[in-house]
């Protein structure tokens, strides 16, 4: 898929979003997480990109845990 300049800034800047999950972004743009993921490594410095992947890592991670507590 083809995405204007435009376009890939605002995948870029929803991504890097902590308050934004990756549902969000394929309701807006029809792409999966795999894609994000190409778009953000494709678009950004490379020790940005692992940053962001640690930071998305560490989010997942505190979700699974918040909801094993609440089903606990």
């Amino acid at each position: 898929m083809k995405f204007s300049v435009s376009e890939i800034s605002d995948i870029i800047e929803l991504a890097w979003d902590d308050q934004t999950d990756f549902s969000h972004i394929t309701k807006i743009y029809n792409i999966d997480e795999g894609e994000v993921k190409k778009i953000m490594k494709k678009n950004i410095k490379r020790k940005s990109y692992e940053i962001w992947r640690k930071r998305i890592a560490q989010r997942s991670a505190q979700k699974t845990q918040l909801k094993g507590k609440a089903h606990g």
